[in-house]
């Protein structure tokens, strides 16, 4: 786990787990550049160049910001890396739209269990925004020639662009919010869909885990919770468990 006090976690060879709790994003590693996948919440920014210290490395060396999805928890800081790194910020065509929806809806913040994650994000500016400024769109089953060489797998559902990201070489698959092992707005854990309002479709959530089931990685990387260890397919077949009719 990420804290306030500032540890990245590497949770796949040369992959770094960054956050602070409710919200992940990632770094990779590869031929000596960075690419940071998603971009936490606008306050967590304080966060990241303690972290790249720590790990030896410098702002500039990010050289892109992938998104996986435009949310405001996940794109938070990346025009802040785009103006000081000069990187790229990339995200899905679909959501590269400067009309999709940016927050879930007010009412999910009715539930007891949803408080500790809206004082968190009171606490790091979500809703202050996060526009996505000049983003470069990509396409479903892009090898994005960034850091790592991602390959977008397209999860429409939560959003309309939503995607997940496999990084072959590292047996690694990124799932944003496709596929989360912790709901903030319900407390749950383990591999799941985010409850139903958050999603924009939630049928075609549920449908767009077909496009996951046959990915070959050992570990899911998540938008929010801790990693799964036990293979894409199984993530996939537990989440299918709990939301069966």
């Amino acid at each position: 786990m990420v804290t306030d006090a500032g540890r990245a976690t590497e949770v796949a060879a040369g992959v770094h787990r960054l956050g602070f709790g409710f919200v992940n994003y990632y770094l990779v590693e590869a031929d000596g550049g960075l690419t940071m996948i998603d971009a936490g919440m606008r306050g967590h920014w304080p966060q990241l160049p303690r972290l790249l210290a720590r790990l030896g490395r410098r702002l500039t060396d990010i050289e892109a910001v992938v998104l996986t999805h435009a949310h405001v928890d996940h794109s938070g800081f990346s025009d802040r890396v785009r103006r000081d790194a000069r990187a790229t910020v990339m995200v899905h065509t679909a959501d590269a739209n400067p009309g999709t929806r940016r927050f879930p809806p007010l009412h999910l913040y009715g539930r007891p269990s949803s408080w500790p994650f809206l004082v968190h994000g009171l606490r790091y500016g979500v809703m202050l925004g996060a526009r996505v400024f000049a983003p470069t769109a990509f396409g479903d089953g892009a090898e994005l020639d960034v850091p790592g060489r991602p390959r977008v797998v397209h999860t429409p559902g939560h959003t309309r662009g939503s995607c997940a990201l496999h990084l072959p070489d590292r047996g690694a698959l990124v799932t944003g919010d496709a596929l989360v092992t912790f709901d903030p707005y319900t407390r749950g854990r383990g591999p799941r869909l985010l409850l139903d309002g958050v999603n924009e479709d939630p049928p075609q959530a549920r449908r767009s885990l077909d496009r996951l089931a046959g990915i070959d990685a050992d570990v899911v990387l998540p938008g929010h919770g801790e990693p799964w260890h036990g293979g894409v397919s199984a993530a996939v077949d537990r989440v299918r468990e709990i939301t069966a009719p």
